[in-house]
């Protein structure tokens, strides 16, 4: 196929006039986005810290359904990494982009570097750091009660004004009115240092379910991550991103305290403070939010102006360890190897075990929604024929267990060199509530392995 280049200075120009055309046609708003790397500029982040618990103490864990919730309705970062112990320069890092020279918990420090609040405030944004428990806004003191400075690093800040070091009562229920970055600390009790993961599990919940809900619609997003790990995991950390424009699923990327701040820099064409210069920003996380209005056809139809973009497969990268909420062959679940790793996370499904294995979750659709099935598959065969021995099938199936259609067969033939990504559209079952199902069967020669991971049915 011969390709028809064009002059530069031509496709400058229709690149230009495109973007005339499209900001007119959208009543002259342009869309919120960054200049900065390919990060989104939200109107409102909220960053929340939660304490000394790994990955694995949290994700999974069913005393954490809210977390585990969040993690599967948004992004899920499987590789999140703290960059020290104890906790003390972990805040630091991730407020500034150096320990500032601090190595420990100690207490009263005063420092004048860049850091977000500042960075933020002289760009002519907003920050606030809301802590609870802390006696009264303003508050300098090392401690008082379950509060603790340490966790609040904002306060140790001179070109931080004294006006954005508030108590949580402070945090606006009315959630347009908080300021363009907010960073919150639950107290030594909620933040699951001196509580246990279910106490700060609820509390989460209770605090700020209004806030993610209300996020989704508003152009905003929510931080979730931790200080540390309890030294015993490498440090890997819980770390999510809900929110506007977040693409739901498991990422496996390399991330630190470093890729964050510079993540929230990018999103506000920020300067880079400390090593925050020197990290990469998280872009492959962002979705374009559709503001077009498709024309109604049989397989897309209208959606629905209150459809609220979701991803509806619960666990569906497996990080949990267990099937559940999926219905599964006994064994399907496991751990990666050294051999056969994880599309993202740790875990996946592997089918073609034995001569037959199912998985399968009921969900359902919202009327009027676009939804689209997605996961990531690798196929690895001994077999040598080529005929379609070893077979998977993906179907959709009424909750008495019958096929109303099936969306794929893929076989030994089909093999592939690592994961690859199958996508289709279920908008015409808008409406239903059905089975996703996956189903392998095995002849009895040499076996193929279908490895399934990061499974999604994203609706919108």
């Amino acid at each position: 196929m011969s390709l028809i280049r064009f002059p530069l200075r031509v496709l400058a120009l229709a690149f230009l006039l495109a973007a005339l055309l499209a900001l007119l046609l959208s009543g002259g708003v342009a869309p919120s986005v960054s200049a900065a790397g390919g990060v989104p500029r939200p109107d409102h982040v909220v960053v929340v810290v939660m304490e000394n618990h790994s990955n694995t103490d949290v994700i999974g864990n069913s005393a954490a359904p809210y977390i585990n919730s969040l993690a599967d309705s948004g992004a899920n970062f499987t590789q999140s990494y703290a960059l020290t112990h104890p906790s003390q320069p972990n805040y630091l890092m991730l407020f500034s982009g150096s320990n500032q020279g601090v190595t420990d918990n100690s207490c009263p420090h005063t420092f004048g570097t860049a850091n977000l609040g500042s960075e933020l405030i002289a760009q002519g944004l907003t920050f606030k750091g809301y802590s609870e428990s802390m006696p009264y806004d303003g508050y300098t003191g090392c401690s008082s009660g379950s509060y603790a400075r340490k966790h609040s690093p904002w306060v140790n800040w001179s070109n931080i004004p004294a006006s954005s070091n508030l108590t949580l009562n402070a945090f606006p229920s009315d959630y347009d009115q908080l300021p363009t970055v907010s960073f919150v600390t639950p107290n030594l009790d909620n933040d699951m240092h001196d509580g246990t993961v279910a106490q700060g599990d609820s509390w989460l919940r209770d605090h700020f379910d209004g806030y993610v809900q209300w996020a989704k619609t508003h152009n905003s997003l929510l931080v979730l991550t931790f200080d540390e790990d309890d030294n015993n995991s490498g440090n890997r950390i819980p770390t999510v991103f809900v929110g506007a424009s977040v693409k739901a699923g498991d990422y496996s990327e390399h991330i630190t305290h470093y890729n964050v701040l510079r993540t929230l820099e990018d999103a506000y064409d920020l300067p880079y403070a400390g090593a925050s210069a020197s990290a990469s920003p998280i872009t492959d996380v962002w979705g374009a939010v559709d503001t077009t209005s498709p024309a109604p056809s049989p397989t897309s139809p209208v959606p629905d102006p209150g459809c609220t973009a979701a991803q509806l497969l619960v666990n569906s990268g497996f990080e949990r360890g267990v099937p559940a909420p999926w219905i599964a062959s006994a064994g399907v679940v496991v751990h990666e190897t050294s051999s056969q790793q994880a599309s993202g996370g740790d875990w996946m499904a592997w089918l073609g075990r034995d001569a037959t294995d199912t998985l399968s979750q009921v969900v359902t659709i919202p009327a009027g929604c676009r939804a689209e099935l997605s996961f990531w598959l690798d196929i690895d065969s001994a077999e040598r024929q080529r005929t379609a021995n070893d077979v998977l099938r993906v179907t959709l199936r009424s909750l008495t267990g019958s096929v109303l259609t099936t969306l794929d067969q893929l076989s030994n033939q089909d093999e592939t060199i690592g994961y690859d990504r199958f996508s289709y559209d279920l908008s015409d079952y808008a409406g239903r509530q059905l089975a996703v199902s996956f189903g392998t069967t095995e002849n009895s020669s040499r076996q193929t392995s279908f490895y399934l991971d990061r499974t999604g049915l994203n609706v919108s």
